[in-house]
């Protein structure tokens, strides 16, 4: 084998060259290396900005979904709120009871029943709650589940009934029970609300006609006396007092604050239980309104009583509620006793006993014979069938009582304003005579 000599500074030049080269492309693989990481961040940025983006989208479709839901969230809050139903007259309730009873009566499923009525009856409430009714019935309720939501519609005496009537089959003869009973009620309130209508009436029209009197008509008398100088009496003077008062805006500011005030008060006071109570035992002592609350009142409670009896419902449960077709509170107290003596294992007619003063004779002795007898439902019922023609009959003697007593009032009223207006003139006239 050969050697060939190499000087030192020819190996140092290969030997940099070699280092050089390796030198660059070590650099070269590192730029690569760099460029790459660097490729590969940017990737990974772009994929986060992306996946950012997404998420933010994400949840901004969140946020709006439940901006959304809070929206129709309150919408809906605010629509149930709005949904606040009002109270049918008795008598179209009555009218709709009766039809829904003959319709399931030939057959009509309920379901169809509901929807019918639901389209044909003009009244608002009805309509939505049929509407709903026959909607839940769909979906599996019941009817008295649908009927206890809306408790300003249909009072625990109906849905009582009604769920009676579904638990025994018997729905249509329930539903007729109680069309027939809101009749009644709805022809005793009738009766009393037109006895109380003409003399409402008739002092409302007589008040109206004081005031205009006294701004427009005492005036002039007053412009004829004051230039005659004479001295007025203490009638004439009264009104001439009450008619300047009315006319002048600064009594006006004072007495109308005050007015308001004692009318707050009044009715606040009015509404106290204490209040209440004495005012149903002063009206069972007066004798123009005690035969007509009397039996108003025995005839409400006989007919429900007697509905709630006969459709099954509990004799607790159907004094409960028939206590709350008693509109005076006296004979609220002897509901509630006669609940507690049943309780405690007594008959209903001992309480009725010992309440004479209030309740008649006759109704006491219905009762025992009824459940003595084991039908008191019929007693009972025979008993409202008694009590409503009597309140007939007690509102036409009020209304024939009532009527000449409203035409003494006016006249006393007229009299006292024409007597007031023409007594100086007859004392001017007895002066110069």
């Amino acid at each position: 084998m050969e050697y060939s000599f190499v000087k030192d500074n020819e190996l140092r030049e290969k030997l940099e060259k070699v280092r050089e080269s390796k030198r660059k492309s070590f650099q070269q693989e590192r730029k690569v290396t760099k460029d790459k990481n660097n490729q590969e961040q940017t990737s990974v940025n772009e994929v986060n900005v992306l996946k950012n983006k997404s998420t933010n989208k994400v949840k901004g479709q969140e946020k709006t979904k439940n901006k959304q839901f809070e929206a129709l969230k309150a919408k809906k809050s605010g629509s149930q709120k709005k949904r606040k139903l009002k109270k049918p007259p008795t008598k179209t309730l009555a009218v709709t009871t009766k039809q829904l009873a003959s319709m399931v009566r030939t057959g009509l499923p309920l379901l169809e029943a509901l929807n019918i009525l639901s389209d044909s009856t003009e009244d608002k409430t009805l309509k939505a709650v049929f509407r709903e009714a026959s909607i839940g019935i769909s979906r599996g309720s019941t009817f008295v589940e649908i009927l206890e939501k809306h408790p300003e519609v249909f009072d625990d005496m109906y849905t009582a009934l009604v769920a009676a009537g579904e638990a025994a089959g018997l729905l249509d003869d329930v539903l007729e029970r109680e069309a027939a009973l809101l009749e009644s009620l709805a022809k005793i309130k009738g009766q009393i609300t037109s006895a109380m209508t003409y003399p409402i009436a008739i002092f409302t029209l007589t008040i109206i006609v004081v005031f205009i009197m006294l701004i427009f008509v005492i005036p002039v008398f007053v412009d004829i006396y004051s230039s005659s100088g004479a001295e007025l009496p203490a009638l004439t003077q009264f009104l001439v007092d009450a008619s300047k008062a009315i006319k002048d805006p600064k009594f006006l500011i004072k007495v109308i604050p005050t007015m308001a005030i004692i009318f707050v008060i009044a009715k606040k006071q009015m509404s106290k239980e204490y209040f209440l109570n004495w005012k149903d035992a002063f009206l069972l002592k007066l004798p123009i309104t005690k035969d007509l609350i009397t039996k108003s009142c025995l005839a409400n409670f006989s007919r429900t009583l007697s509905a709630l009896n006969t459709a099954g419902v509990p004799i607790l449960d159907s004094l409960a509620i028939s206590k709350r077709t008693v509109g005076n509170r006296v004979f609220k107290r002897i509901v509630d006793r006669m609940n507690t003596d049943i309780q405690a294992g007594q008959p209903i007619y001992r309480v009725l006993a010992v309440e004479r003063k209030v309740i008649p004779v006759m109704f006491t002795s219905m009762f025992r014979i009824g459940e003595e007898t084991g039908e008191l439902s019929q007693m009972v019922n025979k008993l409202a069938d008694f009590y409503e023609d009597e309140v007939a009959t007690a509102v036409k003697s009020l209304t024939s009582i009532l009527e000449p007593l409203m035409i003494v009032f006016v006249a006393v009223i007229v009299a006292f304003i024409l007597v007031a207006m023409y007594l100086p003139m007859f004392n001017m006239m007895s002066t110069a005579g």
